[in-house]
C-alpha cells in the first residue's frame, strides 16, 4: 500500500501545489488533497483567534486531512525569492497546526528558504525524500521530473466578453478560492467584465514595473501584486479599472493597496478595495461589485 501524503489546499498551494503534488507522485506516494474550501472548512478555522482569514482556511483544510493520511505536507516556506520573505503566518503555519490539532500524523515541515541561495531548495527536496524513506538521488530526480510541470496556469478562465477590462489584484489563495472570494471572477464575467489577474502578467513586466515603486518590498507576494498592478495600469492599453481584494488585518496588503490606489488615481483609473473576512455578507459584496462595474460600463469605451 502506498504511503499517503496529505496536502491542504490553501495558502501557497495555489502557487506551488501542482509542482509538489507531481513530486510526491514521482516518488511513488499517494497524494490526498483536502478539496475545495467549503463553509465547514471556514467554520473549523474560525475557532482560532488573531490570524487572518486565509490562515484560518488553511487550518480547516489541514484538520480535514487529520486521521486520513500518513504524512501532512506543511513546509515552512520562509522565502521563495532572493532578498525577500513570505508572510510570517505562512512561516509559522507548521507550529500553529501542531499546537491546535491533536493526534496529527508526522508533519513534513522542512524549511524552504531561497532568500540567499537557491541551493536550499534542493536541500529541502532531499530532506523531504529522507522523511518518506527515499534516497537523495531519487528525490532530486523526482523533483526534476516535477519541475517540467511548473508552468501550468493557476487560472482556468479564458475567453473575452464585450465589456471593460478590470485588473483583479489579490493573492491567489484569495481570488481563486471560490468560497473565500465568493466566486468573484465568475461574478465579474457575468456582469460583462473582462478579468485580468496578476498571474496573467509576464514576470519580466512585473519586475520592470516594480522598479517604479521607489521602495523595495520585502514580501515576495506583495512585490508581485504591486508590480503586476502597475504593469497593467501603465500598459499601452491600460485596464479600465482595478479591484484590489484583500483580507481583513493583512498588514502587507494595507501598504500595497495604498500604493496601487495612489498610482491608479494619478492616471484617472477607478480603483476599489474589497476587504473580506469570515463575516462578509454576499449581498453587500455583490452590491459593491455591481456599483463599481456599472460605473465602468458607463465610462467604456472612453
Amino acid at each position: 500500500m502506498l504511503a499517503r501524503v496529505g496536502m491542504p489546499q490553501g495558502l501557497l498551494h495555489y502557487n506551488y501545489g501542482i509542482l509538489w503534488e507531481r513530486f510526491f507522485q514521482e516518488l511513488g506516494l499517494e497524494v490526498i488533497k483536502s478539496g475545495e474550501t467549503t463553509r465547514a472548512t471556514l467554520d473549523c478555522g474560525s475557532a482560532l483567534d488573531e490570524i487572518c482569514l486565509p490562515a484560518k482556511v488553511y487550518y480547516g483544510h489541514a484538520a480535514k486531512l487529520n486521521n486520513q493520511v500518513d504524512y501532512l505536507f506543511a513546509p515552512r516556506v520562509i522565502s521563495v525569492n532572493k532578498g525577500q520573505y513570505t508572510c510570517p503566518k505562512i512561516i509559522g503555519m507548521p507550529d500553529m497546526l501542531r499546537n491546535n490539532i491533536s493526534g496529527m500524523p508526522p508533519v513534513i515541515d522542512v524549511n524552504v528558504n531561497l532568500r540567499q541561495s537557491s541551493r536550499n531548495l534542493y536541500e529541502a527536496v532531499a530532506a523531504i525524500g529522507k522523511i518518506v524513506g527515499k534516497g537523495k538521488v531519487a528525490s532530486l530526480y523526482a523533483w526534476y521530473k516535477a519541475w517540467q510541470h511548473r508552468n501550468q496556469p493557476i487560472s482556468k478562465y479564458s475567453g473575452r466578453v464585450d465589456g471593460p477590462q478590470v485588473a483583479l489584484i489579490g493573492h491567489p489563495y484569495l481570488i481563486y478560492d471560490r468560497q473565500i472570494s465568493m466566486n468573484v471572477i465568475e461574478k465579474l464575467r457575468h456582469m460583462g467584465i473582462n478579468v485580468v489577474t496578476p498571474e496573467m502578467v509576464n514576470a519580466s513586466e512585473v519586475a520592470q514595473a516594480s522598479k517604479t515603486l521607489g521602495k523595495k518590498i520585502f514580501w515576495s507576494s506583495s512585490h508581485h501584486l504591486a508590480g503586476a498592478a502597475i504593469a497593467l495600469l501603465t500598459a499601452k492599453r491600460p485596464v479600465d479599472g482595478v479591484i484590489f481584494m484583500t483580507c481583513f488585518a493583512c498588514g502587507p496588503d494595507a501598504l500595497i493597496g495604498e500604493l496601487i490606489s495612489q498610482r491608479a488615481q494619478s492616471i484617472n483609473i477607478p480603483c476599489m478595495q474589497l476587504s473580506i473576512d469570515e463575516h462578509t455578507a454576499e449581498a453587500g459584496f455583490i452590491t459593491r461589485l455591481e456599483a463599481f462595474t456599472d460605473m465602468l460600463t458607463r465610462r467604456w469605451p472612453l
